[in-house]
């Protein structure tokens, strides 16, 4: 079962996987259709993480909006 996260903004499908060596959750750019699995460990740094690295992250002219067309169907956080 899959939840949608939405604003003017962004689109987001959210749900939990359990195909993987864990549980994990999975989320879908319902624009792009580019997926990323967060496991706990990545979810847990996200929580921690200084809201200044945060912030950083919602900056689209660092990579997001830049080539949306290009975007790879499904990515890590541990990939460029």
């Amino acid at each position: 079962m899959s939840e949608t996260v939405a604003n003017e903004f962004a689109s987001v499908s959210v749900a939990v996987d359990h195909s993987g060596n864990g549980t994990r959750l999975r989320l879908e750019d319902l624009r792009t259709g580019t997926v990323r699995f967060l496991d706990a460990l990545e979810l847990e740094s996200i929580v921690w993480a200084p809201d200044a690295v945060l912030r950083s992250l919602l900056d689209p002219s660092l990579h997001r909006w830049r080539d949306a067309d290009g975007a790879p169907a499904q990515e890590s956080l541990d990939q460029p």
